[in-house]
């Protein structure tokens, strides 16, 4: 819990930071999604769930930020909904292209609670004409507890280290506006009770999207979202998402 304190003040200080900084770029939209878990390559779960949700960043002279909060199942029992928030942050050092990072991620549903904590390094000086790469890599603090299996087990503490990354590239095509974005994440070392809930020491977890700028007020995207040893699958597995956003 003081760890949870600590990560909240701190975030509380970068926001009080980013108000009084001069902001480079900002944007953000609310969304509406539909997952698929029975499409993609690996068909073997037909759960399928709608959700609404919120998504942001913004660039500093300091830093940049992003985040995102959904609220998913709202096409189900009010038992049967769950939350996903995520937040991060580069922390310039200097002119270098080298950066401070840190990272929290957690899902809360009736099943499962996990919350990620990451700190460690990124870079972000690998830009160029309408592309983007910003690799990471960050030790891991995790607090995680579940009511859905029995063999399960609820643990907090280290859980080794993580290597990530944010990538894009803006083009036009056929008098239209797109994107190709993906964002992965590799965890290595994970700890012993993390591993044996995962099937692995290691594991996959990102998303390749497109989407497609319809106007300056809407965009539509398709998700591929994939993972290895992770989100209760043992090897590999696959999610297609649909997506309709109101930027603003």
């Amino acid at each position: 819990m003081n760890k949870l304190l600590k990560g909240a003040a701190i975030a509380s200080c970068l926001l009080s930071s980013a108000v009084s900084a001069e902001q480079l770029y900002g944007w953000g939209n609310v969304h509406v999604d539909y997952q698929f878990w029975d499409q993609g390559f690996v068909d073997d779960n037909d759960f399928r769930q709608a959700l609404i949700g919120v998504e942001g960043g913004a660039g500093y002279d300091w830093g940049e930020l992003y985040g995102f909060y959904d609220y998913e199942g709202v096409d189900k029992a009010t038992g049967n909904r769950g939350q996903t928030f995520n937040g991060e942050a580069h922390i310039y050092l200097g002119d270098s292209g080298a950066s401070l990072f840190g990272k929290v991620y957690g899902h809360i549903d009736q099943n499962i609670r996990e919350v990620n904590q990451y700190m460690g390094f990124g870079y972000t000086g690998l830009t160029g004409d309408n592309w983007w790469f910003k690799p990471w890599a960050a030790v891991e603090f995790i607090n995680v507890s579940n009511e859905f299996n029995a063999g399960v087990k609820d643990y907090t503490g280290m859980n080794g280290g993580t290597i990530g990354w944010q990538a894009g590239y803006a083009f036009e095509a056929f008098g239209e506006s797109f994107l190709l974005h993906n964002w992965n994440q590799i965890e290595l070392f994970r700890s012993d009770e993390y591993a044996e809930n995962n099937y692995g020491d290691t594991g996959l977890n990102g998303a390749v999207n497109f989407a497609w700028n319809i106007n300056e007020d809407f965009t539509a995207m398709l998700m591929y979202r994939y993972f290895v040893n992770k989100l209760g699958a043992d090897g590999y597995g696959d999610i297609l998402i649909y997506r309709l956003a109101y930027n603003f």
